[in-house]
């Protein structure tokens, strides 16, 4: 078997990126290396140290192998203590749909340890493991057979780069309602960062909602709208008992009218049967006789007035129903 037969191998295994420090250790001569990535010539050189054995545009899947070569260790194959995925390209791979397809991410993310000197470069951006940690965060294997940090720190990671707020709030929510990550894991995340990203101000909005225990963006933009309308905070998502016995989960909740704020919407109940739930909640409320005051996402941004002047009428007029049969606990953060 000659040089670039053995390399043929090497490629199909791993579709077609490689290291120049492994073609030379497949004994390929550096003037065939030369060679064959010339101008028009059958490789293309992807990365510093990194080539494609094809030409033509990379794969999705291609380009994010080829990140975790260039930032693995000169001279090795990436290793998931030595380098891992993190950033969109773990939030889309997981589905989130705020991240966009795979195949839309143009930035690839890497997670490295703290010691290590690699700079970003091209489409590669690179992270740094915090300098007190002497190890890298647990690592998963993907379906492809990379490796990727799990959910949480790829928020984390990816937050001082994204220009918009309301997805990195829309991206936190999805990944909590997906249950791909815990709400408790995620704020340990967003909170053991730089102070830099500690500071952003969509970084503190969501802790904030977390520690609050909001669950979705529509809930966060709801709490927005009853802190403009002067309305007192109320419990987000806390779990009431009636006569000792589970009642419900509402939306929000306010304990000293009795009153419960439900917001259907089926944009943030990512699977129907969360949704329908929501519906037979806001059924058990009422028939437990508390005033349920509904309203979609759409209804409070475009006809607010009207939902606070419900709100604003029971919270006067209560405590509503059998308050004095009524306990509850706040939502915990985990």
């Amino acid at each position: 078997m000659t040089a670039l037969d053995s390399v043929r191998l090497l490629g199909a295994d791993q579709q077609h990126i490689v290291t120049r420090a492994q073609l030379i250790e497949h004994g390929v001569p550096s003037g065939t290396i030369a060679h064959r990535l010339r101008p028009g010539g059958p490789w293309q050189r992807v990365l510093p140290r990194v080539i494609c054995l094809q030409s033509g545009r990379l794969t999705p899947h291609q380009r994010l192998r080829a990140a975790l070569s260039y930032a693995a260790p000169k001279g090795e194959q990436p290793r998931p203590g030595d380098v891992m995925l993190t950033g969109l390209a773990v939030l889309a791979d997981a589905g989130l749909a705020s991240a966009g397809h795979p195949s839309d991410v143009e930035v690839v993310d890497v997670l490295i340890p703290a010691g290590r000197r690699v700079a970003s470069r091209d489409f590669v951006r690179v992270h740094r493991a915090p300098a007190r940690s002497t190890t890298m965060p647990a690592g998963f294997a993907r379906d492809d057979g990379l490796w990727s940090v799990g959910v949480g720190r790829a928020l984390a990671d990816v937050a001082p780069y994204l220009t918009s707020s309301r997805q990195f709030r829309a991206l936190c929510a999805e990944a909590v309602q997906g249950r791909h990550c815990e709400r408790a894991d995620l704020l340990t995340r967003l909170l053991s960062g730089s102070s830099a990203t500690v500071a952003l101000p969509q970084v503190r909005q969501v802790a904030d909602e977390l520690t609050c225990g909001i669950y979705s963006i529509a809930e966060g933009e709801a709490r927005e709208l009853l802190h403009r309308g002067g309305l007192p905070e109320p419990l987000w998502n806390p779990v009431l008992m009636l006569d000792g016995r589970f009642l419900a989960i509402p939306d929000a909740f306010w304990p000293q009218a009795c009153v419960a704020l439900e917001i259907d919407s089926r944009a943030w109940h990512l699977r129907p049967a969360d949704y329908e739930r929501s519906l037979t909640r806001g059924n058990r409320l009422q028939a437990a006789r508390l005033p349920v005051v509904r309203a979609t996402p759409h209804q409070l941004r475009t006809d607010s007035a009207t939902v606070l002047r419900e709100l604003r009428t029971l919270l006067a007029t209560g405590p509503h129903g059998p308050y004095h049969r009524l306990t509850w606990t706040r939502a915990r953060v985990g």
